[in-house]
């Protein structure tokens, strides 16, 4: 039987679970459709998936973060104090931001006073009335949240490929193999 003493429980603090890696994996795909549909004319359908898209796809990011908050991080590799603080930073300004995209999408139609519409399918009625500073506030929080994931994902990429390429410490292959009793 595996040692769970470590680690909250853990195993293998060392790695990511196999439902880590897959929300990891969904919620990338998600986001990159997400941000290159953002600027869809109203009425088309590229519009239309990034309003729709972006509701389901919201609720499995805001699983995600929970997920990842719950369960943690991988143990940080031997590197300096510093880079493992910018890691730390940009992998919790992924989540913050995700949770400011979505929470701020659903609030979009919600603060015009219209129910949040998906696809067509079902909508989700709005909880308040009409309110031009929150819809403001919202298009904001909802605009520079969104586009943060621009340097953020150049900071992962680059910390990536320094792991595969200068460090090979194994680092970067935690989101393309799964370990059991990981994170």
């Amino acid at each position: 039987m595996a040692d769970t003493s470590r680690a909250g429980g853990y195993s293998r603090p060392d790695g990511y679970s196999r439902l880590s890696v897959l929300l990891h994996w969904l919620a990338a795909i998600s986001v990159i459709a997400l941000f290159f549909t953002h600027e869809g004319e109203r009425g088309s359908a590229q519009y239309a998936f990034h309003l729709s898209g972006g509701a389901l796809a919201g609720i499995l990011l805001l699983w995600r973060v929970a997920h990842r908050v719950r369960h943690g991080l991988a143990e940080r590799p031997a590197q300096a104090a510093l880079l493992n603080a910018a890691s730390s930073i940009v992998l919790w300004g992924f989540l913050a931001t995700i949770v400011a995209v979505v929470l701020s999408g659903y609030f979009l139609p919600w603060s015009l006073g219209r129910p949040l519409d998906v696809f067509g399918w079902f909508s989700i009625p709005s909880p308040m009335s009409f309110h031009r500073g929150t819809h403001e506030f919202m298009e904001e929080v909802h605009d520079v949240s969104g586009h943060l994931f621009i340097p953020l994902l150049a900071l992962h990429l680059l910390g990536t490929a320094k792991h595969a390429l200068i460090d090979k410490d194994g680092v970067a292959r935690r989101m393309f193999a799964s370990v059991a009793g990981g994170r």
